[in-house]
């Protein structure tokens, strides 16, 4: 074999981390909950780079000088392999990148998953979830499908709670701006790990909303799921605007579509949303009230595109050749 083909979806946290206990490992310093998008696709090709031990990453037709973010995920991989030889990887969204959109942890689950098909190395699980943090926080949730909780009590794990076909909730996405952030979310979160005072707050309520949500999920309750939700993604973003230099992602449009949010719920639509780092707004809602949503957000100036979305599947190969 000589070369390899995998896609995963990036993921939405419902309830968020924000902040990493450890640089190195990258691993979060809270536990988070999300849920998998399945219409945003990452695809990464991988191959042999024979006969030299550099690296090369192609992302969106684009060469990389900077390899930062992959090298250490290849360095844990190729400990397992043992591959002394550089690695070829082409790596595509259907999506903006660097945006908000979760592409860093669609992209890293991809090239796990590529990787351990193209080196045949059958890895467990618990080595997947390793591997694809040191990349991004927040890949080892893009590895599964449907609602994923990803717990760092103690031993690191990720499982899913509910699969697409138990709840099947549709995501409405609008697109506001596809720039690519000034601040990315792992500076982010240093700046407000040292800076915000409300960091230890942040902290010490996630225990309690991880345990709503899972409930909420568990039980279907959706009113439940986005209370919880919409509170978290306030406090996370809070944390940000007291964080010193001040971070915000959301814009006036963000703030434009959740004010229209919120006048469809009073209008008796149920219906939640969130916001990640980055400008764009993810809107959940129940399968029969997608097109009044879509309508409703058409024709705003303040929204670029938007995008239909139903809960999506775990990282998986897609070629081998």
């Amino acid at each position: 074999m000589s070369e390899v083909t995998a896609i995963a979806h990036p993921n939405f946290a419902l309830i968020k981390y924000w902040g990493k206990e450890d640089t190195i490992s990258n691993k979060p310093a809270m536990s988070s909950i999300s849920l998998t998008v399945d219409s945003l696709i990452s695809t990464t090709n991988i191959s042999i780079n024979k006969g030299s031990a550099e690296n090369i990453w192609m992302l969106n037709g684009k060469e990389q000088n900077d390899l930062a973010r992959i090298n250490p995920v290849l360095k844990y991989l190729n400990n397992i392999s043992k591959n002394n030889n550089g690695c070829i990887i082409k790596s595509d969204n259907n999506f903006p990148t660097s945006a908000g959109l979760a592409s860093s942890a669609s992209g890293i689950a991809s090239l796990v998953i590529a990787y351990d098909q193209l080196f045949k190395l059958g890895m467990q699980f618990d080595q997947l979830v390793e591997a694809s943090m040191i990349g991004s926080g927040s890949a080892p949730r893009s590895l599964l499908s449907g609602f994923v909780i990803l717990n760092v009590e103690d031993q690191v794990t990720s499982q899913t709670i509910l699969e697409p076909e138990e709840w099947p909730l549709s995501i409405i996405i609008c697109i506001t701006d596809e720039k690519e952030k000034i601040i990315s979310s792992r500076e982010g979160m240093e700046i407000s790990r040292n800076t915000s005072p409300l960091y230890q707050s942040w902290l010490d309520s996630n225990k309690k909303d991880i345990q709503i949500a899972k409930s909420a999920i568990t039980e279907k309750n959706f009113r439940r799921l986005g209370e919880v939700a919409e509170r978290n993604c306030y406090l996370m973003h809070e944390v940000m605007r007291t964080s010193s230099p001040k971070i915000s992602y959301m814009t006036e449009s963000t703030n434009k579509c959740i004010k229209e949010i919120n006048t469809i719920r009073d209008n008796g639509t149920d219906l939640f949303f969130t916001v990640d780092a980055g400008p764009q707004v993810k809107i959940v809602c129940k399968p029969d009230d997608k097109d009044l949503i879509k309508t409703n957000f058409s024709n705003k100036p303040y929204v670029m595109k938007i995008v239909e979305a139903n809960i999506g599947l775990g990282a998986r190969v897609i070629y081998e050749g």
